[in-house]
């Protein structure tokens, strides 16, 4: 099976408390196939999908620089949401709250992977930390928005992530790129 891979920023497991909180109240368990593990919280800042060896040590080298131009930053959790509608959401995440530096930062990565690899490059970017996806029932599952004290993350770096499906936790950072 070949490599996926994207880049984001790891997320501390200092949220487990609140998520374990949102599983109970909405048993999000029974509703989801994908429950990410504690160790595995993350901001996706580009998902790469397959990617050839040699393209690998470009974008090594690209993502280096970056984050040699970018300086150590704060993100901020503060709430619950998701993507799709409240009766049946495809996503629920915790929200993180707009940053100035965050999507700079972001874009210039896309940007930047995207005319290493030919990517097609998207104008969509809503920061968040999945806590579950893939539906695994048609019933409905009526989530609320939901605000809470803001939390905040210190963001000192980024990695480039692999993806091992058959192992949890499944995300492996191996490289990680330090900003100043």
């Amino acid at each position: 099976m070949p490599q996926h891979y994207f880049i984001g920023i790891k997320i501390p497991s200092t949220f487990e408390e609140q998520i374990v909180e949102f599983k109970k109240t909405y048993k999000l368990d029974a509703a989801y196939k994908v429950i990410p593990h504690i160790e595995d919280l993350h901001v996706t800042l580009l998902y790469l999908g397959t990617i050839e060896e040699q393209h690998l040590l470009i974008m090594k080298k690209c993502l280096s620089e970056i984050a040699a131009d970018h300086s150590s930053f704060s993100i901020y959790i503060d709430g619950l949401s998701y993507f799709g509608p409240s009766s049946s959401p495809r996503v629920v995440y915790l929200s993180v709250r707009e940053s100035a530096e965050l999507l700079p930062l972001q874009r210039k990565i896309e940007f930047t992977v995207a005319k290493q690899l030919d990517m097609p490059v998207s104008e969509r970017f809503t920061p968040h930390v999945t806590i579950a996806k893939k539906r695994k029932t048609m019933d409905q599952v009526m989530i609320q928005k939901e605000s809470f004290t803001a939390i905040e993350v210190s963001v000192h770096s980024f990695s480039l992530f692999t993806i091992h499906m058959e192992k949890s936790p499944k995300y492996e950072a191996i490289e990680t790129f330090q900003l100043h």
